[in-house]
């Protein structure tokens, strides 16, 4: 039969939090793998975030040579913010690849995979699923088959943490771990298959809403919350191992087993409103209208989504909000809250958009009504921008905030870079964050944060175990996402495609097999699937921007 490889997907993983936990034999076969293996941080994307990520893992492309930067890119000629999906990334997926090399393949639950490629094998597709569909699995009958077996299978998690009743959100993290888990036992018995991956969305829930809880630091903390609760985060994580467990005791000895994550957590302790600080430092100005006059003043007066968004979370109506579709529900905020509708681009020469601060220039030539000329004046504004940014303190201690700005050249290099934004920046210990959910979500710049009280991390975990493949007991330094395809493939007899930007990671593997086991590379083919023509409907695309909303990452 050959070497075959699974990949469990723990989506925003972190030695941080599991590496104690493992030491304190509360995830003991996650333990096992690191003990019999060999382990490593894995360096996400930039930004860290699912899109660009995912996409990253599934092509072995940086997002610039792939096209996904962050969940939302810029229409062409317009400042209007269009979804991502998969037929927007720019690269032919691992298991395509796979595939075509006669391999058999089964993927459950990746995001940015709708709508499901036909493959040599089968496919459930992940996060931006629109909801109510039913073609979501490759072959179309393999979600009747499941279901026969299994009863309702669990798409998504809809409910959200709410301080006052926790209890739902807690409920559906466990039933929809239990249901995909046993979806997959039944996949990996029932079906053939070369390369096998399975994805666990939870573990990414469970810290953004719960972070506050395991950090005594953190302004949400509350030991009575705790005391009520117990540890979540570490409940569901040792849940998690044990579902890990169960599928290990499934694999034969010709299997080759990764867990990974597509980025690291950690605490967030405020939010920083970016297009409010522009406004203040005269870099982005509003229009000279009645309503934009109207919306400003609602705005300094403390009306604004901060306040929106903790009724919203403290009544449970978030629901509501997403039934009613984004596209009416913006018409509304756009005519109460100020939002970049409002913004005089004539005389407006950087904005911010992004879930992590990230800033425009308001370029000639490439955006609709630049102003900003190419050359001399585009190098003047950026350097005027990073001494802003380099002297942005907290108001409360006075401790610089940003920690590092990079210009666009110096992290994005492709095809796509012209999508990229022309300064990202990491800010001490990244524990403030841009206000991903309203251009401008408050008249102060830096706000308590509400909704995720953690985020994402660049570094993830990689953990590898095969005897006799992979070394043992050993620690691997400077693996990073876009190298998992490549090595994958290696794994598997395959020829290496020229276009991924990964490297293979052969210092997992023993002498001896990197000494029967050559690398060969080829030229990449194109797949013959255009993905395009399954594409979404206006209505899809806006169900799914609510259902990125209701997670926290946009507006």
């Amino acid at each position: 039969m050959g070497l075959r490889v699974f990949v469990i997907g723990l989506d925003g993983a972190t030695f941080d939090l599991i590496l104690p936990w493992m030491q304190e034999g509360k995830l003991p076969e996650l333990s096992r793998l690191v003990q019999e293996g060999t382990s490593g941080s894995l360096l996400s994307t930039y930004p860290p975030l699912t899109g660009p990520a995912w996409s990253s893992f599934m092509t072995g492309k940086t997002p610039a040579q792939h096209g996904v930067l962050e969940f939302f890119r810029r229409q062409e000629g317009t400042y209007r913010q269009i979804l991502n999906h998969r037929y927007d990334i720019d690269g032919k997926s691992l298991w395509k690849h796979i595939s075509d090399g006669e391999k058999s393949v089964g993927v459950m639950g990746v995001p940015l995979t709708y709508p499901p490629e036909p493959v040599n094998g089968f496919m459930i597709t992940g996060l931006l699923t629109p909801p109510g569909r039913r073609d979501f699995t490759y072959p179309v009958d393999l979600l009747e088959e499941v279901e026969s077996q299994l009863g309702e299978y669990h798409l998504r998690l809809d409910e959200k943490y709410r301080p006052n009743n926790p209890y739902p959100f807690i409920k559906e993290l466990y039933e929809n771990l239990e249901n995909n888990s046993q979806a997959a036992l039944y996949l990996l018995t029932h079906k053939k298959w070369d390369f096998f991956m399975v994805h666990f969305y939870g573990t990414d829930r469970v810290q953004h809403e719960f972070w506050h809880m395991l950090d005594p630091n953190h302004p949400d903390h509350n030991p009575k919350e705790i005391k009520r609760l117990g540890n979540v985060v570490e409940d569901f994580f040792i849940k998690v191992d044990a579902a890990v467990g169960k599928m290990l005791k499934l694999l034969d000895d010709e299997t080759v087993v990764i867990v990974m994550s597509d980025h690291g957590f950690g605490p967030i302790y405020k939010f920083i409103n970016f297009n409010t600080w522009l406004l203040e430092q005269g870099l982005l100005c509003l229009k000279n209208t009645p309503g934009t006059f109207l919306r400003h003043k609602l705005l300094q007066l403390g009306f604004n989504y901060n306040v929106l968004g903790n009724w919203v979370l403290k009544f449970g109506l978030g629901k509501q909000s997403v039934r009613m579709g984004r596209a009416k529900r913006e018409d509304w905020q756009r005519k109460i809250f100020l939002s970049l509708n409002d913004v005089d681009w004539s005389k407006s020469k950087v904005y911010s958009i992004g879930n992590f601060g990230q800033l425009f220039v308001n370029l000639k030539g490439r955006e609709p009504l630049g102003i900003v000329s190419q050359g001399d004046e585009y190098e003047e504004v950026i350097a005027d921008l990073i001494h802003r940014l380099s002297a942005m303190v907290d108001p409360d201690n006075g401790v610089p905030v940003i920690e590092r700005i990079m210009r666009r050249d110096e992290i994005f290099k492709g095809t796509y870079v012209d999508r990229a934004p022309d300064l990202v920046f990491y800010t001490k210990n990244m524990q403030y964050k841009a206000m991903g959910l309203s251009d401008f979500s408050s008249n102060k710049v830096f706000e308590p944060v509400f909704g995720a009280r953690g985020h994402h991390r660049m570094y993830g975990v990689l953990i590898c175990k095969k005897p006799g493949i992979v070394r043992e007991h050993t620690h691997i330094e400077n693996a990073r996402i876009i190298d998992l395809a490549p090595t994958i493939l290696y794994l598997l007899g395959q020829k290496i495609p020229v276009e991924m930007d990964g490297k293979i990671l052969l210092e997992l593997f023993t002498d001896e097999f990197r000494e029967k086991h050559l690398v060969h590379y080829q030229e990449n083919k194109p797949s013959g699937e255009n993905l395009e023509q399954n594409g979404l409907s206006e209505q899809e695309e806006a169900i799914l921007a609510d259902v990125l909303r209701s997670l926290g990452y946009v507006n």
